[in-house]
């Protein structure tokens, strides 16, 4: 209980926070709920957009209604993925939670606690990278799907 309550974020949405001084997102290599590998450093020359979340979280299943739109708005030209912090969000698990809520994202569990290269202390946690591999955008918490697509158009 005292991880959930850790990695849990208020619904309430923060300002949107643009990096000072935008830094080289930490590479890694996770495999998703499809067994397909996914390395982080094999995207460049494309935005992506990383949320770590769980499924048992108020927060982030409030946020999908803004990610869907902005898949909706991007489709494949951005890369898309889902990436659960907690043990319990099973390949299975988050599988169907893709399935019936967010269709064409990448998910995947975080077997390799790669949360902690990024800091994330809480969930939804949200990272834009631009196409040269670095952190332009995060928010935490609820943001916008305005906020959101904005961010991305300045980097496509």
């Amino acid at each position: 209980l005292v991880w959930l309550a850790f990695f849990t974020s208020p619904e309430s949405p923060t300002q949107p926070t643009q990096t000072a001084t935008p830094s080289s997102a930490p590479d890694f290599k996770l495999t998703d709920v499809d067994g397909n590998v996914f390395r982080l450093s094999e995207q460049r020359g494309k935005v992506v957009v990383i949320e770590f979340m769980q499924t048992s979280c108020p927060a982030c299943i409030s946020q999908e209604p803004n990610l869907r739109e902005l898949r909706s708005k991007f489709g494949s030209d951005v890369v898309t993925l889902i990436v659960s912090v907690n043990p319990s969000d099973t390949d299975s698990v988050l599988r169907k939670h893709r399935d019936d809520n967010l269709i064409g994202w990448i998910a995947m569990g975080d077997r390799d606690q790669v949360y902690k290269q990024y800091s994330v202390e809480s969930t939804p946690m949200i990272f834009i990278i631009d196409k040269n591999g670095y952190i332009q955008y995060q928010h935490v918490g609820v943001t916008e799907s305005a906020v959101l697509i904005s961010e991305v158009d300045s980097l496509t």
